[in-house]
């Protein structure tokens, strides 16, 4: 199912702190917040096996290393969101990550992630 506009925000907003910590902008602890406590673990080695494959991050004020290419995000229930980021990586790589949100009162938290 197409997703709603308050779904399809909190994506945006998922993976534009997503790739703010992958180009070294952003503490891991932050994105710690964004999990359920139950996931919270998962996503954190989740995203340490991912820099291992690209490296340290490297903070520059010039163009981020990483990119978001592609967005798509469905709502398969009220509250739950699916989304898939297709990134653009260092040396022309292409890869994505697929991520699940579910609303809770206030905000949005990751209870997936999966970087391929």
């Amino acid at each position: 199912a197409a997703a709603s506009a308050q779904a399809t925000a909190a994506a945006r907003r998922f993976a534009a702190t997503l790739l703010e910590f992958l180009n070294g902008y952003r503490p891991v602890g932050q994105l710690r917040s964004l999990a359920s406590p139950a996931q919270a673990g998962s996503l954190v080695e989740q995203l340490s096996r991912t820099m291992t494959r690209l490296g340290p991050p490297v903070r520059s004020d010039a163009r981020p290393r990483i990119r978001l290419r592609a967005l798509r995000a469905c709502e398969p229930r009220p509250g739950v969101v699916e989304a898939a980021a297709v990134l653009d990586g260092p040396e022309k790589r292409v890869w994505a990550i697929a991520f699940r949100l579910e609303q809770q009162p206030g905000r949005w938290v990751t209870t997936v992630l999966q970087a391929i």
